[in-house]
């Protein structure tokens, strides 16, 4: 399998990725057209204003349009180390052309980014049904368009963030070492390398699921000197080098300029800033959970915050059907942590997916593909709902883990009877129409009157 080859479109696939890629371009049109004239202003400056004051969807956040506009970085960078080597290319060519033209392309650039990315999320999806699982190709078909409609995977397809991104090279991975363990194929170190950069480099706590693919793949072999020191500790030790390099070139500094309009601004307007805070801290006091210390990283894990309410509402609740209520609300400024669904129907169609999900656990728990990516879902498991991070917006998470439903029911087919898996493609065909009508109008006419 060659590095580019992974990235041409089989004749099999055209159809559907095509259509899903009009999908994709449909509501990243809708998105940025909704404040077209503001998000394209060639500012000079204040662009954090610019963007925060009009883009809030469901906590997602805008800091890539923001870093490319004009090099402001406000993520953390030892969490997204290689983040920001993508954005700043991206930042020197659009600040070229807002000098020449005066109009801010960081949201066409983001678009193309993630429109590309969803295209391949779908593509490696399909793959994972039709090549690994080997699925009929209308089952696969149905399982990918299934897998789209959940409310946020839809939403990452859209906003200026690193979450489908991330999914594109997590499916991926899992395509790849699924047709290792077909074949008895090892995933070689230089494999290894280049999927731990990436996919770590975006999101640090989704390489333990790259090393874990190359201990469910390799099985007793992961441990060999060669794997581990090219495979696990080289991309490590880059990714550090990045990440530390970019932090004295560009974050250092920024704090100080940061810290000096933060000053200046509490000169000008004291009352303002105060407020401005006092207002934040007590709406965050009041509707988010309690952390387990102030200190370092133990100030994003959250012990308060109902485990039980989180599954129903927010973890297979929200990540699947969004909420009528308060819809694509940014729990950290005017959405309550948890939202009742206003019709019992949403909870009818939950009940009978997470049902149809264990029975596909029960299905594929034999399989060593299946129990790879259940050992995906137990970080998620083990990071959000027993640590407690994010848990207040798990939700916007759905696109590290939720691929693990259609998987699964894949399984469930393939292990009933003909006449059962006739009833079970007819309720999931069901299911995915409902969602992509519910979640895709929603979505649409959210965007449509903002």
């Amino acid at each position: 399998m060659h590095i580019l080859n992974i990235f041409k479109v089989k004749k099999e696939e055209r159809w559907l990725v095509f259509i899903m890629l009009a999908v994709f371009l449909t509501f990243n049109i809708l998105l940025i057209t909704s404040h077209y004239h503001i998000y394209t202003m060639g500012a000079h400056g204040g662009f954090w204003s610019i963007f925060t004051k009009n883009f809030r969807m469901s906590g997602y956040d805008n800091w890539s349009w923001i870093t490319i506009s004009g090099m402001r970085i406000h993520f953390i960078t030892s969490r997204h180390p290689l983040y920001l080597t993508f954005l700043y290319p991206l930042y020197l060519l659009n600040h070229w052309l807002i000098e020449v033209f005066g109009h801010n392309f960081a949201v066409y650039f983001m678009a193309a980014i993630i429109v590309f990315s969803a295209f391949y999320a779908a593509v490696f999806a399909y793959r994972i049904f039709r090549e690994v699982m080997e699925l009929r190709r209308f089952d696969s078909t149905l399982l990918t368009v299934l897998l789209f409609s959940f409310g946020h995977i839809l939403i990452p397809s859209m906003v200026p963030d690193h979450f489908i991104v991330s999914m594109m090279f997590l499916l991926m991975a899992l395509y790849i070492c699924g047709k290792k363990m077909k074949k008895g194929e090892l995933l070689t170190a230089w494999q290894s390398l280049l999927l731990t950069f990436f996919t770590a480099g975006l999101a640090t706590s989704n390489g333990a699921k790259i090393f874990l693919a190359g201990l469910f793949t390799n099985q007793k072999k992961f441990f060999t000197w060669k794997y581990i020191s090219i495979g696990v500790i080289l991309p490590c030790l880059l990714l550090i080098g990045i990440q530390q390099s970019q932090y004295y070139l560009l974050e250092v500094p920024q704090k100080a300029v940061i810290s000096n309009i933060e000053k200046v601004k509490r000169q000008k307007d004291p009352k303002g800033v105060e407020d401005f805070y006092k207002k934040r801290n007590a709406w965050q006091k009041t509707h988010l959970g309690q952390t387990m210390s102030k200190e370092s990283m133990l100030d994003w894990l959250d012990t308060s915050t109902p485990r039980t309410r989180t599954l129903v509402e927010n973890f297979f609740g929200e990540s699947i059907q969004l909420h009528q209520r308060y819809l694509l609300k940014d729990v950290a400024w005017d959405r309550p942590v948890f939202v009742a669904y206003n019709w019992i129907t949403n909870y009818v169609i939950e009940a009978i997916m997470v049902v149809l999900f264990v029975l596909g656990i029960i299905f594929g728990c034999r399989k060593r593909f299946f129990q790879m990516l259940l050992a995906w879902f137990a970080c998620d498991i083990t990071l959000h709902l027993i640590l407690g991070f994010g848990i207040t917006e798990v939700y916007i998470m759905a696109s590290g883990w939720a691929f693990i439903i259609p998987i699964a029911y894949g399984y469930l087919m393939k292990g009933l009877s003909h006449r059962y898996r006739q009833m079970l493609r007819g309720l999931l065909l069901v299911i995915t129409i409902f969602l992509w009508a519910y979640n895709g109008g929603l979505t649409a006419n959210y965007l449509l009157n903002l």
